[in-house]
């Protein structure tokens, strides 16, 4: 039941590479538990970071085409993939820890078959995926931890819009972010909108207040849960590129 009311994947595209000019890499990630995702990979030649990107709850890949095609005009490189059960990924999401093997066997792969090191390696979360983000950025080195409209912890966000929801259901599905953040080992960059009717902009503040230094706080007046590109435009990769480059001392 709760599953259901956390995520809503889609398995078809509603987009293709191709539709925004890209070219990119269809792969496919083996999990630790045996579970086969699906991705694209767009490397950018001479890149001095790889994006790995871990979407929100609702949709899949397809619908983060336009986010790739802004990173890798920056000159980055970007790994979208989907979670179980979502896109062209096998399987489901039945816990949390779920989303935090499909996040590892991800980072695995840009690790083993790109030979890209941690320490090039940003992890952007969007939404729901600033959780798996949050909690890999916690166990070793990496560029960037880049989030976007993040929470909290589930349990604080299921107040707001599932007050009903006795704690006890969410066992499975800790996700505390700001709990976790505190021991980020990476520079961290996160955007909220002021308006954010899914997880306040509070939420962004206070994981902000939590993280470790080198941070940066972007609040995007005016912008909502889903908007923030369209409301930014090209502030929304701009900012956060330019402070992954200085913190890093990349050139």
């Amino acid at each position: 039941m709760i599953t259901s009311f956390l995520f809503f994947p889609e398995k078809n595209y509603c987009a293709s590479p191709q539709d925004f000019g890209l070219a990119g890499e269809e792969v496919f990630i083996t999990t630790s538990d045996g579970v086969r995702l699906a991705g694209w990979f767009f490397a950018a030649e001479g890149a001095p970071m790889t994006l790995l990107h871990f979407h929100g709850n609702a949709g899949n890949i397809s619908g983060r085409l336009a986010q790739a095609k802004l990173w890798r005009q920056q000159g980055a490189s970007v790994l979208l993939f989907d979670y179980r059960g979502y896109g062209k990924s096998a399987g489901k999401i039945e816990k949390g820890n779920n989303l935090l093997e499909d996040a590892h066997a991800a980072l695995r792969w840009l690790e083993n078959e790109k030979k890209i090191p941690s320490e090039r390696i940003v992890l952007y979360g969007e939404s729901l995926g600033s959780y798996p983000a949050v909690h890999v950025a916690q166990e070793k080195k990496l560029a960037g931890l880049v989030l976007e409209a993040p929470f909290t912890n589930l349990l604080e966000l299921a107040r707001i819009h599932y007050s009903w929801v006795p704690e006890m259901i969410l066992k499975d599905f800790p996700m505390h972010n700001e709990k976790t953040i505190a021991n980020a080992r990476a520079p961290v960059f996160i955007l909220h909108g002021s308006e954010d009717e899914i997880c306040p902009v509070a939420m962004g503040e206070r994981l902000y207040e939590t993280a470790p230094a080198p941070k940066e706080l972007y609040v995007i007046p005016g912008a909502n849960h889903n908007n923030l590109l369209e409301v930014a435009q090209s502030a929304y990769v701009e900012h956060p590129y330019a402070f992954l480059v200085r913190e890093n001392g990349f050139v």
